[in-house]
């Protein structure tokens, strides 16, 4: 976990920031706020941007300049700011018309459900199956060919999908300071404090296998309970114990206006105590507790 209203590090300064395009801009906009003495700048004398004043500083400079400057209330909405920029942020405020585009080409090629044709890195399993079943080559290159497509446009609709619930969290709460990097292991800060955001596509098999025909209620009622099923069965080789923003789906076909709704709904403020035994392969069980939030998508 790591926190930032007191303080931030140099690689904390890269990961929220990104680029040192955007470490310029941010100082711009910090230094008409807050003036920032270490800042020199000179003026560019020839060219088509003569007379223009820019920073004057190398690498390693600008970003202590920003580590150095950091102000976390005036630097938060600036940074905010700057995300209302970005393409992410754009696109996710024109998901309605983009995902009512796939939704009906989806329907014009009769694709049928909007749902996985196979598991993530599971073609060959696929493939395998298909050619096991008795039926001509030509039959099988068909259902090859339209689960191929199926595939992706579902990652296209969740693309976008996912645009769109990142764009309402940012807006949901204004103590949220996205990061404008998006380097895996910090996606937002909110009160100050990391979180990663996470999409499930379920509550894992071993949750549905445990609450049996019962399980999308519980889950429903207890997001808790949830959360401590992805933390508890996550792969080793990624394994996590850092705050986390968890956004599950319940339902594959939840539409724009019902995620909109829930994440209305949701409270970004207070995150849930997550309790969690993992069995580590050479460690053993080890126990461990983490602020969590829950979005649950379910029809």
């Amino acid at each position: 976990m790591e926190y930032i209203k007191s303080k931030l590090s140099d690689d904390l300064a890269r990961k929220i920031i990104g680029s040192q395009e955007k470490a310029t801009a941010y100082l711009w906009h910090l230094n008409e706020i807050k003036p920032i003495p270490s800042l020199k700048f000179k003026t560019i004398s020839r060219g088509q941007n003569a007379g223009k004043k820019v920073l004057d500083i190398d690498t390693k400079g600008l970003w202590k300049a920003v580590v150095d400057s950091w102000d976390y209330e005036e630097s938060k909405k600036i940074i905010r700011n700057i995300f209302k920029e970005t393409e992410k942020y754009k696109s996710g405020k024109e998901a309605d018309n983009a995902m009512d585009v796939l939704i009906k080409e989806w329907q014009s090629l009769k694709l049928g459900d909007i749902a996985w044709p196979f598991s993530q890195g599971a073609f060959d399993e696929f493939v395998q199956r298909v050619n096991s079943e008795k039926e001509n080559g030509f039959v099988k290159d068909e259902k090859v060919k339209v689960a191929a497509v199926k595939y992706r446009r579902i990652k296209e609709i969740n693309t976008v999908r996912n645009d769109f619930i990142e764009t309402l969290i940012f807006e949901k709460n204004n103590n949220i300071l996205p990061t404008l990097n998006h380097r895996r292991g910090v996606d937002f800060f909110i009160n100050g404090v990391s979180f990663d955001q996470k999409v499930a596509k379920s509550p894992t098999n071993e949750f549905k296998r445990h609450f049996k025909d019962g399980w999308r209620d519980v889950a429903i009622k207890k997001p808790e309970l949830v959360a401590e099923y992805l933390y508890k069965y996550q792969d080793e080789g990624r394994f996590g114990a850092d705050p986390r923003l968890l956004v599950v789906y319940i339902d594959e076909d939840v539409s724009i206006e019902k995620i909109r709704e829930i994440i209305n709904k949701t409270d970004l403020n207070n995150p849930l105590e997550i309790n969690f035994a993992y069995k580590h392969k050479v460690q053993g069980e080890k126990n461990y507790k983490v602020p969590c939030f829950v979005i649950l998508l379910h029809n």
